[in-house]
């Protein structure tokens, strides 16, 4: 063997000695911090992940970026969880979502929720004299596409996040009205004052109150909608929260102190059995209660349905809701690496121990919007009108 293949052949021993000896001592760290012994399986399944990598490197057809193989390999170790709300963010995409997060960033006014199972947007409520108004979109429309990016692929929220900028940007949607062609429209974000909840009178005796999020100034409209019932002299109440998707747990337990008895309304558990309820006070609004539900009443909608059901304060009504309920915890990476992860740290349940999380509130009253109804109206409305009945006390159709 001549000089050369034996000084290449040396180099490559020290080189991978060198990567040896740096991932046992990095591990053999990592493992005292965390109280733990370094073995044997420890070290293969690191080993694993460098050999998958030369592998990669000496017989892929193309070139590889180191760096591209070491955030597919957290993503995928991330995703291998599956859990749709566990995501690993990348330096870039972690400088993103903090930015997202720390900014005044606009929408277009309206709320909406997943389509068929993909990252498309059903609108479910269009604001008005909001952006989205004025650029024609309607409730029920589809959004297919934002600035020209397919979002079919995409996960809900970062769906959502592509319709927010600041203010007074334009941003262009493709949006599909039933069965026409899709159409690109241009809305300008800006900050619409929408009013989260909505109330009424069905007729003398029946008030109708829509929760369209739990956001904003929700608890404060609520609280007026509670006084209009009283004003109103209303003999029953419907609640709404279908097509309610977002918001904050809290602002939901607060709005439950209103209308149920002193008691837990809901509970997040994590992996070690960590208990953290939530609970209200002794005063609230006694009022026959109906609350609707659909598809699309997620999380902090969920939690409220829910309460309401097991507390036997009043019945739900509607179709399966979706089956989100997780606390969320985000963290840095370490070693500066500029990454971070989102991971669901504990669950939520109802007061009597049913899961929320991938089950959903199953209704008291299942009862479905006929597919073939196109302009809804309160007459047209299945769900309405078999919460009319149930608050009635009406023998169920």
């Amino acid at each position: 063997m001549d000089k050369k293949k034996v000084f290449v052949l040396c180099a490559a021993i020290a080189i991978t000695a060198s990567f040896v000896t740096g991932l046992f001592v990095y591990f053999y760290q990592t493992s005292q911090m965390k109280g733990n012994e370094l073995d044997y399986q420890d070290i293969k399944k690191y080993m694993e992940i460098s050999d998958l990598e030369k592998i990669i490197g000496e017989n892929y057809y193309q070139s590889v970026d180191e760096n591209q193989l070491v955030n597919g390999t957290l993503k995928g170790m991330v995703e291998a969880l599956g859990d749709p709300y566990s995501v690993y963010y990348s330096a870039d995409e972690y400088k993103e979502y903090n930015q997202q997060n720390e900014a005044d960033l606009q929408g277009i006014g309206i709320t909406a929720g997943p389509y068929m199972g993909t990252g498309q947007l059903k609108v479910e409520r269009v604001y008005a004299a909001g952006p989205a108004e004025t650029a024609g979109i309607k409730e029920n429309d589809v959004i297919t596409a934002v600035n020209g990016t397919d979002i079919k692929s995409l996960d809900y929220e970062s769906s959502l996040n592509l319709l927010r900028g600041p203010s007074g940007s334009s941003v262009t949607v493709t949006v599909k009205t039933g069965a026409e062609a899709p159409r690109d429209v241009e809305a300008v974000r800006a900050d619409v004052n929408a009013q989260c909840v909505t109330y009424t009178m069905l007729d003398d005796q029946t008030a109708w109150i829509i929760i369209s999020e739990f956001n904003g100034k929700c608890v404060e409209e609520f609280q007026k909608a509670l006084q209009f019932v009283k004003d109103n002299g209303a003999t029953g109440m419907i609640i709404d929260v279908r097509g309610n998707m977002d918001g904050s747990v809290k602002d939901a337990v607060s709005m439950l102190d209103e209308i149920i008895p002193e008691g837990v309304v809901t509970y997040a558990m994590d992996k070690n059995g960590n208990k953290d309820e939530s609970t209200v006070d002794g005063e609230y609004y006694d009022l026959p209660l109906v609350v609707l539900v659909d598809g699309n009443s997620a999380s902090a909608a969920e939690i409220f349905a829910g309460a309401v059901q097991d507390r036997g304060r009043g019945k739900v009504v509607g179709s399966q809701t979706y089956g989100k309920g997780v606390v969320q915890a985000v963290f840095d990476m370490p070693y500066y690496s500029g990454g971070g992860v989102k991971l669901t740290s504990a669950v939520y349940y109802t007061p009597a121990g049913k899961l929320i999380n991938g089950d959903g509130i199953t209704p008291d009253v299942p009862v479905d919007i006929p597919v073939d109804v196109t302009a809804l109206t309160a007459e047209t409305d299945t769900q309405l009108q078999q919460a009319i009945v149930t608050l009635e006390g009406e023998p169920v159709a």
